[in-house]
């Protein structure tokens, strides 16, 4: 061996070897997620709902909507605009959806379920939902989305194809939801949601802006105007029985537009720990 052939080896020696950036365990990312999300007893919210695609498409194209939430079971949606009004009532697992006073068939749209991810708690609540949308909570890798390293869980990065949760890496902010195409439910296509824009408020984050995608189309389109934490809440808000018997039963062959066509029951997939 020459000396400068020495030389190099003792170079290439001394060089320190490539490292993999260290990966928090999936579950341990989700926990740190519902920690920086933080805790309320309510939420309500005030925004716009833009409507960009639907199928079939509304009468308008937005709404003004009002959301209220109590964590981690209930939440009431009320969107209206020109005449037209559309409520959404969850409770536990159990959905309601009315448009203009008559009950509406079938499942909620996988792209209109953007809420589920931050109602559910604790961070076993979190774990099992996510499992049942197909998320494999025991998979984690280290991302890019735009400017930003996310924590991928339930895929190895840059693999898009399985579910999967992007969780911001420093602030622990979910920014990005994808579940792969359906082969039970009609609008089966590739659902992607995305979360921009949070802000912090009286210990909650929340998103100002949300990006809901199918087949690669951005369907609609959320844009929060205010935020109230802990307002209080009458209890017929949530009330589930009560409503069914306000809200008016279709007739036949009505009252499947606002949510598709009839098909599998699919309730609200939102996983919480029992009441005492």
């Amino acid at each position: 061996m020459t000396w400068w052939g020495a030389v190099l080896m003792l170079m290439l020696c001394a060089m320190p070897a490539p490292s993999r950036a260290y990966v928090l365990m999936g579950e341990h990312v989700l926990d740190l997620m519902v920690k920086a999300l933080g805790q309320a007893e309510t939420v309500a919210v005030t925004q716009v709902l833009t409507i960009h695609a639907d199928s079939p498409p509304l009468p308008l194209s937005s709404l003004e909507e009002r959301v209220r939430i109590r964590f981690p079971y209930d939440l009431r949606a009320d969107a209206t605009g020109d005449g037209y009004r559309r409520q959404t009532v969850i409770s536990g697992r159990t959905a309601l959806l009315a448009v203009n006073g008559v009950l509406q068939e079938g499942p909620l749209p996988r792209y209109s379920r953007y809420h589920e991810i931050l109602m559910a708690k604790p961070r076993q609540a979190l774990t099992d939902h996510l499992r049942m949308l197909g998320v494999d909570v025991t998979v984690s890798s280290l991302g890019r989305l735009e400017d930003r390293y996310c924590y991928v869980v339930g895929a190895r990065y840059p693999d898009e194809t399985p579910a999967q949760l992007w969780v911001e890496k420093d602030t622990f902010y979910p920014l990005r939801l994808m579940l792969p195409p359906s082969t039970r439910l009609t609008d089966g296509g590739p659902v992607e949601i995305r979360y921009r824009n949070w802000t912090l408020m009286d210990g909650i984050a929340y998103p100002m802006h949300i990006v809901m995608r199918q087949n690669h189309q951005i369907m609609q389109e959320i844009r929060v105007d205010r935020l109230q934490v802990n307002p209080v809440f009458t209890p017929d808000v949530f009330d589930i029985t009560a409503l069914r018997r306000e809200w008016t039963q279709p007739l036949e062959g009505e009252g499947r537009g606002a949510m598709g066509p009839p098909g599998v029951t699919d309730p609200i997939p939102i996983e919480t720990e029992k009441k005492n």
